[in-house]
């Protein structure tokens, strides 16, 4: 009986770690309100989370020359200025914004592709402002309006987030297709995409 039920605790461990790891990473909100607000969710190996609620921007791009033309009916671009490979500067409308890029320069031929982070002021506070540019000319602008760090668990295919003793998600999950999608209560439904 004693090791039945050792392989029964050893079971749920690794299904519960198993959760954990499906889950790992970065995901932000399929779906945005009108005016493009959504959440931004890293969720650690370690059980830890962080949550961003902010603006996510999916657009359109191009390149010409220096200037990055956004998908936009006004037309505007950002002026590019570079500092190497791996720090840029973006400006429109006299307002110029600095950024790192994340990880390697993917494609030396098109040196915006990937992950950049830098900040911006919003109403007198500076706020973190992530872009990622994938090669099929698809972005997405995310703007961290703060950041608060918690703990989550997941049993039995149910996440449970506490940011603080306030439990921020919680609700049955499944991943499929690249979708994160958490079935809270009262019929709500959080989908999350990575990023």
């Amino acid at each position: 009986m004693g090791k039945i039920l050792v392989l029964a605790c050893l079971w749920n461990y690794f299904a519960v770690a198993q959760d954990a790891v499906q889950i790992a990473g970065r995901w932000r909100s399929l779906q945005t309100s009108k005016g493009g607000i959504g959440a931004m969710y890293d969720f650690g190996t370690n059980r830890t989370v962080q949550f961003s609620p902010g603006a996510i921007v999916p657009t359109r791009y191009s390149v010409e020359g220096d200037r990055l033309r956004l998908d936009s009916a006004d037309g505007s671009a950002y002026t590019l200025v570079w500092d190497g490979d791996n720090h840029l500067r973006m400006t429109m409308n006299g307002a110029g914004e600095d950024y790192t890029r994340l990880g390697e320069l993917q494609d030396a031929n098109n040196k915006l592709l990937g992950e950049w982070i830098g900040t911006r002021d919003m109403d007198g506070k500076r706020v973190v402002t992530h872009w990622v540019f994938g090669a099929d000319s698809k972005a997405v602008l995310m703007i961290r309006f703060f950041t608060e760090t918690g703990t989550y668990t997941i049993q039995n295919g149910r996440l449970v987030a506490k940011f603080g003793e306030q439990v921020g998600l919680d609700g049955t999950i499944s991943v499929a297709d690249g979708v994160l999608t958490i079935n809270r209560s009262g019929g709500r439904v959080t989908r999350l995409v990575r990023y």
